[in-house]
């Protein structure tokens, strides 16, 4: 699928461009910097058969936000049998904790990159601690974040220079202007915003889910990339703002 006259790649469990499957997402962010233990302990690696295939945000004891399209194969849900959850962890492959998911709820109206939001509820509840916590979502009276200001976002995506790096990287995005987002991706709504980066920076493979922090609330989910990773376009993310009716149904007092 192609929008405006860039293509669109998917950053998450099969991502997918004008030249075709890129494969199996690996490694971390391009251009960003080892995350310190203590600085994302709401981030979480979504994992397919033990393997780390999105980033994750915890919005509650049992509640894990990702990208819809990281648990959907060919119009499926993926069984959460084969579904797992690490948090507590920089490291990718070890320590923190590892927890299985009991069920998976994608957005009703998810289709391609639109409304691209899941849940993932755990079968166990996650014991706060100071590298476990989860994020608040954004409330009706949070103004959501102007043009210009800076994002940090962390995720375990590919890495442009090395495919075998199993830290958290953590990567400073700015807020685009509508037009500049526009330019990108011309089917820009309400419910996604965009987020510049420079060259050979940015999301990919496998930091699909990654959350977007800002003043301690949950305002975005990455989505997709436009072009490439790395291009000169903006990254586009799912407006979390936008579903927090949905996700209040789902989680409930879940914090």
């Amino acid at each position: 699928m192609t929008y405006a006259r860039f293509s669109i790649a998917v950053v998450g469990l099969w991502a997918v461009c004008s030249t075709g499957i890129l494969g199996q997402p690996a490694s971390r962010i391009w251009g960003g910097e080892d995350a310190l233990n203590f600085e994302f302990p709401f981030a979480a690696s979504v994992r397919l058969d033990q393997a780390h295939i999105c980033g994750g945000t915890i919005i509650g004891t049992k509640h894990i936000l990702t990208a819809a399209h990281c648990v959907v194969e060919k119009e499926k849900v993926i069984s959460p049998k084969r579904l797992s959850v690490r948090v507590g962890s920089t490291n990718q492959f070890a320590a923190g904790k590892l927890v299985d998911v009991e069920s998976v709820i994608v957005n009703p109206n998810y289709s391609g990159v639109k409304n691209n939001l899941a849940v993932l509820i755990l079968e166990t509840k996650l014991e706060w601690t100071s590298r476990i916590r989860g994020i608040s979502l954004p409330t009706v009276d949070d103004e959501f974040p102007a043009a210009g200001t800076k994002v940090v976002v962390a995720g375990w995506g590919k890495q442009l220079n090395s495919d075998s790096a199993f830290k958290l990287n953590s990567y400073r995005f700015t807020v685009a202007t509508e037009e500049v987002c526009k330019d990108a991706y011309s089917e820009l709504d309400s419910s996604e915003f965009c987020m510049a980066h420079g060259l050979q920076e940015g999301s990919c493979n496998g930091d699909a889910g990654n959350g977007a922090v800002v003043f301690n609330r949950l305002f975005g989910v990455t989505n997709f990339v436009v072009g490439a990773c790395g291009s000169r376009y903006p990254d586009v993310f799912t407006n979390v703002t936008h579903y927090v009716p949905w996700l209040e149904s789902i989680v409930g007092d879940d914090f």
